[in-house]
């Protein structure tokens, strides 16, 4: 196998030109890490109290519920996964406060010991706790007015090494390959050049795409990692499918919109990531420890990867799009990218960020970059993006073999 290092491509001058004209703000945490939103989150730690949460969160339209359906009595792996993953989003970089909504009161105490080194306001409720449901309702709304009463921090002055970007696509077609993915990794060069992040999921994606990994991985333990990762992925494929999952990708819409192949889907998604050199590997939901462009093992589809990806501390996204895919993530505004003439037309009002110029008119992958480049920056200073105003997306727990 080669090994050689192609060093990663300097971003456009005129798009490095354009960068630099932006003024970047954000909500910087104890940390050191910086959020672009500052929210107020209703956190349900169990299926049990979702109910009650969202009557809770329903007090106040502002406040973002998180309810993963979360079971109760997990053990070993599940357990230990699951308390991590909530830990990550209470410390999220994008949440200001949380009211954490728990069953009973031994578990109210655990999570009360463990959120008093978060670094921001975090009040637990029980329900088991209260005198009744109304009574439990009730409880939850005073004490989350009084969170939101607290809740006065404000954007200071970053820099673009502050960013850190999840990298996502779904519905791929021709035009993936050819415009959102290429642009993202335009604009995601450029932000790792001006030392930020990126992190990239979904490892059935990077499947017949292992010379790139090659090329772009200078540290060989840090590539043999992810070479792993994906052999390890394929295997579960064609142990599920009982077939070789070469053979059965890409699916459907993806061969309707011109795909004939698994290497073809594999390369247009990995366009996403520019050309910069991968740094890490790393797990399901874990945080990089240094900038530049991280890999990241997850399951498909995009709920899942877009969970993984914020969970690891990611505060925004970028989605190229071919066919429609609505995923989103309540912690993160994901901007939607689309090339397809005919998706932006029937799907106009789900995308933020329309490249269809360049196979219509013939604009350059310059100007899409720019293009996407400014709409990237309204929606970090809180401009909505569409998955926001649709109140999109899911936060997925990822369970092993132990829950059963």
């Amino acid at each position: 196998m080669s090994t050689t290092v192609v060093s990663p491509s300097a971003p456009e001058p005129l798009l490095l030109e354009a960068a630099t004209t932006y003024q970047w703000q954000g909500f910087r945490r104890d940390d050191g890490r910086v959020g672009c939103r500052n929210l107020l989150l209703v956190l349900s730690t169990v299926a049990l109290t979702d109910r009650f949460a969202a009557d809770i969160a329903a007090a106040d339209e502002s406040a973002l519920l998180v309810s993963g359906a979360y079971p109760r009595g997990l053990r070993g792996a599940d357990q230990q996964g699951l308390t991590r993953q909530l830990h990550r989003i209470l410390q999220h970089p994008n949440v200001g406060a949380t009211l954490l909504v728990v069953h009973d009161a031994a578990t109210a105490k655990f999570w009360r010991a463990q959120t008093q080194s978060i670094g921001r306001p975090v009040q637990v409720v029980a329900f088991m706790e209260q005198q009744g449901r109304q009574a439990a309702i009730n409880e939850g709304r005073r004490v989350l007015a009084a969170l939101r009463q607290g809740l006065t921090q404000t954007r200071s002055p970053i820099a673009i090494q502050d960013l850190f970007l999840s990298l996502e696509c779904g519905g791929s077609d021709v035009s993936s390959g050819v415009c959102s993915n290429p642009v993202i990794g335009d604009v995601t060069d450029l932000i790792i050049a001006k030392g930020g992040s990126a992190v990239v999921s979904e490892t059935a994606e990077f499947i017949g795409a292992e010379p790139v990994i090659e090329r772009r991985t200078p540290d060989p333990v840090t590539r043999q990692q992810i070479l792993q990762f994906i052999a390890a992925r394929e295997r579960l494929m064609n142990e599920d499918d009982k077939q070789d999952y070469r053979g059965v990708n890409p699916t459907p819409e993806n061969l309707a919109g011109g795909l004939t192949t698994l290497i073809e889907k594999s390369m247009g998604a990995v366009s996403k990531t520019g050309s910069s050199p991968f740094v890490s590997a790393l797990p399901f939901g874990e945080g990089p420890t240094r900038p530049g462009l991280h890999f990241m093992d997850t399951p498909f589809f995009s709920p899942l990867s877009l969970t993984a990806m914020a969970v690891s501390g990611a505060t925004i996204g970028l989605f190229a799009m071919g066919v429609f895919n609505p995923s989103g993530c309540p912690l993160t505004p994901i901007v939607k990218v689309c090339g397809n003439p005919a998706t932006v037309k029937r799907w106009g009002e789900d995308i933020d960020v329309d490249l269809s110029a360049m196979l219509t008119q013939g604009q350059s992958r310059t100007w899409a970059a720019e293009h996407l480049l400014a709409m990237f920056h309204a929606v970090f200073h809180g401009h909505p993006c569409a998955a926001e105003r649709t109140r999109e997306g899911q936060i997925m727990f990822l369970q092993t073999a132990e829950c059963l």
